[in-house]
């Protein structure tokens, strides 16, 4: 018998890396050539607009999305390719540390596999050409896990970049403490961890996640917690359980991550929440189901749920998958590529009825005819969409004059105050009324309208009115 070269196990191991930077590699330039042919979704305006005042939290969310837009706003302006480019890369930072993390449970194959279910999946794969609060919430997701990984089976110094990722987390997204709670769940549950927790490491890493998100946590403090009130009344405000909407958010979710993988990744998950010993595989169940339990059943009590909300427990539940291992793994990639390219196509060909896409239309047009009706005046917004929007394609920050409170309440406060006259556009639709404006600022002088089309029809409609403040109103 020959004997074996001592190369022999690293070139495959060798081989699924460069697999997966080629996989990674792949999925970011599809993303980046088609991010400048794709309007800003509203929620990427808003948060546009955030990033233009800087501040250490806002209402609707941590601030870590404004601060990772701050600089590819300021440099390149108005740019999607500009905005989107920070989720694209988190995206890649997410593949590879998913791939690292199954490769060390499971062997190479599973960082392989892993990468591919994550560019399959339309949740993973879609969501991550767009820059929202879930691109930097996935990095933190997995990579504290990650670090978790490595932390108990080697060194537990890795805990201080557990807890490093699990503050980038907090500053995500507030779901990012409820891994928190997962981690630590994990390691009461378990010898591993019980042992591990009687060192230091644990607690620092906690200590550091604390401090990383103390902006947060600070600004909210010192506004009466204003994002937990928002959250709360946003994701668990509905007191009547409703069988339709749970079969939406779980027909939603399926069409999000795909059936297979959804079940393959539900079953995985559950095996590892029964017959796990070891904290780590805990940790990836933990994180997983009843997380996904939870805004389930959430979505079950209040209207208006969105399905994405369980996606950071699809991607732990993912990852368990990759490291199990099963025959029905490629049918969950070519499900999930499948459903990826039909999203993609239905929005590209939608008919001309109503179109998911209709809410990123017409706002170009608007914000143009606004410019001219304008004159010197400045331009105010009576709804966060359209706060977002006309701000982004005027490329100058729009005043907020709607009737609820969103972030720029807290950053700007009333513009009435400052004196100057303003355009107020009202989008019909969105915000209050033209006489529920009058109400509460007084009167609005009509200054014209504006119409968006869109394959023949009208997608959206303007008018616009001027306010003055008191002092220079005429008779």
């Amino acid at each position: 018998m020959g004997s074996e070269s001592p190369h022999a196990t690293a070139t495959p191991a060798r081989s699924e890396r460069y697999t997966v930077l080629a996989v990674l590699a792949g999925g970011a330039a599809l993303r980046l050539l088609a991010a400048p042919f794709v309007p800003l979704t509203p929620d990427e305006a808003y948060y546009v607009d955030w990033a233009r005042h800087l501040q250490p939290g806002y209402l609707d969310h941590p601030p870590l999305v404004a601060w990772l837009l701050a600089l590819p706003v300021r440099l390149a302006g108005h740019s999607e390719l500009a905005v989107r480019l920070p989720a694209v890369l988190m995206q890649i930072g997410t593949g590879w540390l998913a791939a690292s993390l199954c490769s060390s449970r499971a062997g190479p194959a599973a960082g392989v596999a892993v990468v591919v279910l994550l560019q399959a999946a339309p949740i993973f794969s879609l969501g991550a050409a767009l820059m929202t609060p879930d691109a930097p919430l996935a990095l933190g997701w997995v990579g504290a896990l990650w670090a978790f990984d490595r932390a108990v089976r080697s060194d537990g110094r890795w805990f201080l970049a557990a807890g490093a990722f699990v503050g980038w987390a907090l500053l995500s997204k507030l779901t990012g403490a409820l891994l928190g709670v997962a981690l630590l769940a994990a390691l009461t549950s378990t010898a591993d961890g019980r042992r591990a927790l009687g060192r230091s490491w644990p607690w620092l890493g906690a200590l550091l996640a604390m401090v990383i998100a103390s902006p947060m946590l600070a600004w909210n403090a010192a506004h009466g917690w204003p994002s937990l009130a928002f959250q709360a009344r946003h994701a668990l405000s509905g007191s009547d359980f409703s069988l339709l909407r749970l079969a939406g958010s779980l027909g939603a979710q399926m069409a999000y991550v795909s059936p297979v993988l959804i079940a393959l990744a539900a079953a995985a998950a559950w095996r590892a929440l029964l017959g796990s010993a070891d904290a780590v595989s805990r940790a990836l169940a933990l994180s997983a189901l009843p997380v996904a339990a939870f805004f389930t059943l959430a979505a079950a009590f209040t209207p208006g749920s969105l399905p994405h909300w369980p996606a950071p427990a699809w991607l732990s539940a993912t990852l368990l998958v990759a490291i199990e291992g099963t025959r029905w793994l490629r049918v969950a990639v070519v499900s999930s590529a499948a459903l990826a390219a039909l999203a993609t196509a239905l929005l590209a060909l939608a008919p001309l009825s109503r179109d998911p896409l209709d809410e990123m239309r017409g706002w170009r047009e608007g914000a143009r005819a606004a410019r001219v009706a304008a004159g010197g005046a400045r331009i105010a917004a009576t709804h966060w969409i359209a706060l977002g929007q006309l701000g982004w394609y005027t490329g100058t920050p729009a005043a907020y004059v709607g009737d609820r409170v969103c972030a720029a309440s807290y950053y700007e406060g009333d513009p009435r105050r400052a004196g100057e006259s303003l355009l107020v556009v009202v989008d019909e639709g969105l915000g209050p009324s033209v006489a529920e404006l009058e109400a509460r600022m007084g009167p609005l002088r009509p200054a014209g309208f504006a119409e968006a089309r869109h394959g023949g029809r009208v997608v959206r409609r303007f008018r616009f009115y001027r306010w003055e403040p008191a002092s220079s109103a005429g008779p």
